[in-house]
């Protein structure tokens, strides 16, 4: 398992799929059911196959839902297909630019691009990255234990000895 802060996290189950008797979708279902019984929560959970592509910006999330991207190359394009070249990870906002002045504005558009055109607008490292991302694939794995890139909390401090306000309840 791998946070993903602020509000999701990875985990690889891979290893699960023979002891529970079910694929990575039932178990999708199962950890959805459990976290609600348990901790009273109502959790989205995606499905992907390795190694699919994070859309971390991906349309908004349908509470309770279980959402699974297809296995094959193609349908994970087609899954993409329309996704903001913006939201494709590891796409800052000058590389979605520059991207946009050629006209490719989404990730179906940039994975039908010729990789070789993509690497002389973006460079070659870069070029082949993005293109991977726009296809689907995504080499990162899940890293368990992986602490946060960051983390952050707030407290609202009541100084003591203070007097209530006036409208302040009894």
């Amino acid at each position: 398992m791998q946070a993903l802060p602020p509000d999701a996290a990875l985990a690889d189950v891979s290893g699960s799929t023979r002891y529970f008797d079910r694929d990575a979708a039932g178990l999708a279902a199962l950890i959805r059911m459990r976290a609600a019984a348990v901790h009273d929560l109502d959790v989205t959970v995606e499905h992907r196959p390795e190694p699919a592509a994070r859309p971390a910006r991906r349309a908004p999330r349908e509470p309770g839902a279980v959402r699974a991207v297809p296995d094959d190359p193609e349908a994970i394009t087609l899954f993409l297909a329309g996704l903001p070249a913006g939201a494709l990870p590891g796409m800052g906002p000058a590389t979605a630019r520059t991207l946009a002045s050629y006209g490719l504005r989404t990730a179906d558009q940039i994975a039908a691009t010729p990789l070789l055109t993509l690497q002389r607008i973006l460079g070659t490292a870069t070029g082949r990255r993005i293109r991977e991302r726009a296809a689907g694939i995504a080499p990162a794995r899940v890293t368990p234990g992986a602490p946060p890139r960051t983390f952050s909390a707030e407290h609202r401090v009541v100084p003591t000895g203070s007097a209530p306000p006036d409208n302040a309840p009894p």
